[in-house]
């Protein structure tokens, strides 16, 4: 295990976690936008092209659907040649860590949930929303990143299959957050052994989302 891999949860203290789990484990940050450039790079395709077919609303025809799954291959193809040849630990976050395979790639993957009137809540003291816009942000928000795992592996964002780790917020200080990711990441490094909370998360369905946590989801 050297990496870690975050799936974007709008208003769960995304940057802050980030942040905190980058310096005290030494991991480079690589975020949507940033693949997004090295997928430019290397293949020749305008950032804002690659990040309208992947964030983009888009109509459910075929011909879109195959398009999009054709950028989604080029987005697996940059990732491969990085973790296959790249020396560096990295922590992940965004909407490609959906992409990342646990043993291939070697990767915790995690996803830190809060339910949607936590979040919204803080949507109206971080960002000063009424209740109605604030609710609308979190909803969109929810909306999209589903709509991303959907079209991948037709599971909803927040299924806690997913991912190794799941870990509710609630009403927790960032810190403690980091703190847990730290210790299952150590764990799990020094015993190789794959691990699950036990903690069963609601799957969201029929739900919205926002986010513009350092990535393109929002």
């Amino acid at each position: 295990m050297r990496s870690i891999a975050i799936f974007p949860c709008s208003y769960t203290f995304g940057a802050s976690v980030i942040g905190e789990l980058s310096n005290q484990l030494r991991l480079k940050v690589y975020t949507d936008e940033m693949l997004f450039s090295d997928v430019s790079g290397q293949f020749g395709v305008p950032v804002e092209k690659v990040k309208l077919m992947i964030c983009g609303r888009m109509p459910a025809l075929n011909r879109y659907m195959l398009k999009k799954e054709k950028y989604i291959n080029l987005l697996e193809c940059s990732l491969e040649a990085q973790t296959t040849y790249s020396p560096d630990r990295r922590l992940y976050y965004g909407l490609h860590t959906s992409l990342l395979d646990i043993k291939r790639d070697r990767v915790l993957k995690v996803l830190v949930f809060d339910d949607e009137e936590r979040r919204i809540k803080r949507a109206i003291q971080q960002e000063g929303f009424i209740e109605k816009a604030a609710r609308e942000h979190v909803q969109r928000h929810d909306k999209k990143v589903s709509d991303w795992t959907r079209f991948l592996v037709n599971k909803e964002a927040y299924d806690q299959s997913l991912y190794d780790v799941v870990i509710p917020l609630n009403n927790r200080n960032p810190l403690h957050i980091v703190k847990d990711i730290v210790e299952l990441f150590k764990d799990m490094e020094s015993s190789q052994t794959p691990f699950q909370t036990d903690t069963a998360l609601p799957v969201l369905e029929n739900q919205m989302h926002i986010g513009n946590q350092i990535s393109c989801v929002g």
